[in-house]
């Protein structure tokens, strides 16, 4: 099971209990298709998921917070 948040989860776990279909980004589904839990459909219409986008304003001083995070994401750290 995915554990993306307890909406998505819901939404996967339902989908999976045959209470409908379900449109994610495909690579928080991809491990139940991948486990045969879920079945693709429509793979033309799948959402991928090319990773955050921080949008921020363009000054020469940046706060401390801000700049903090920014380097964390950067790096990729976890």
């Amino acid at each position: 099971m995915l554990s993306i948040g307890s909406a998505m989860d819901l939404a996967v776990a339902t989908a999976i209990a045959g209470g409908g279909i379900v449109y994610l980004f495909e690579e928080w589904l991809k491990p139940a298709i991948d486990s045969g839990e879920l079945e693709g459909i429509l793979p033309s219409w799948w959402l991928p998921f090319t990773g955050p986008y921080l949008y921020y304003s363009n000054r020469r001083l940046i706060q401390a917070p801000l700049k903090a995070f920014i380097d964390f994401v950067r790096n990729g750290e976890s």
